[in-house]
């Protein structure tokens, strides 16, 4: 089954080094494949001529012991003509279900993000995931493992690229909330390689339904990097007020 997922983003988030899985995760059950599709355009002309499109693709695969799920974002933005932001970020994840609380996982990500000073990052890894459910909304899991990271930023004079190895370690639960759903994620990546170097995220969504396939979510998550590019804070906050319909 196809089924189109349209975005209407008020408050916009950029693209981040730890990237929250857990959001792309088939929530149903059932067998077999589901795919979404993401796509916007805003254009402004007068004084200053600004466009901006996005894409994004999510498709996943799964039965009882077997689950495949990835995702596909391509973000562009001009100004006056001159290109101004240009993302890319590709995700590809295997889980196997050994029991039903635990699975063992294996993913491949690639971003880049030139304007943010990344040339390049491909990560590589795999782990093992732990999932606690209560009732069929509510939920705690836990995963453990690590990842390769090759890695090519411009620090302010020239191009550098460094290869490690990171711990991957993250916490998310779902819960009901009155007539909402609270959602929430903690990661935590310090570097094998260099025990300074450290990044954590933390992400909380409330989730409100309006109608039967219509839902207003609100998100706020922080960032922290003990090593941020050059011109980058270490803290970063952001918050989002979304509108998802599904037709």
């Amino acid at each position: 089954m196809f089924r189109p997922l349209l975005v209407m983003t008020l408050i916009p988030l950029q693209t981040l080094a730890i990237t929250n899985v857990e959001e792309k995760r088939r929530a149903s059950d059932s067998d077999g494949w589901l795919n979404t599709a993401t796509l916007g355009f805003d254009a402004q002309s007068g004084n200053t001529k600004e466009r901006e499109w996005n894409l994004g693709l999510n498709t996943s695969w799964q039965n009882a012991e077997h689950r495949a799920f990835g995702w596909y974002t391509r973000s562009y933005e001009s100004v006056n003509d001159e290109r101004t932001s240009d993302n890319t970020f590709a995700h590809l994840r295997y889980v196997r279900n050994f029991r039903a609380p635990v699975g063992q996982e294996t993913f491949l990500q690639y971003e880049r993000d030139p304007f943010a000073e990344l040339q390049y990052r491909f990560l590589a890894g795999l782990g093992v995931r732990f999932q606690k459910n209560w009732g069929d909304d509510q939920l705690v899991r836990q995963g453990v493992g690590a990842f390769h990271e090759s890695i090519k930023e411009d620090n302010g004079a020239g191009q550098e690229e460094a290869q490690l190895t990171r711990l991957n370690l993250y916490t998310h639960g779902e819960t009901p909330l009155g007539y909402s759903h609270l959602l929430g994620t903690v990661y935590l990546q310090p570097s094998i390689d260099d025990t300074d170097d450290v990044r954590a995220l933390a992400r909380f969504t409330l989730r409100l339904p309006l109608a039967s396939s219509t839902d207003l979510n609100w998100q706020w998550q922080t960032r922290w990097d003990s090593r941020p590019p050059q011109g980058a804070e270490e803290l970063n906050h952001k918050t989002q007020l979304s509108l998802a319909i599904r037709f």
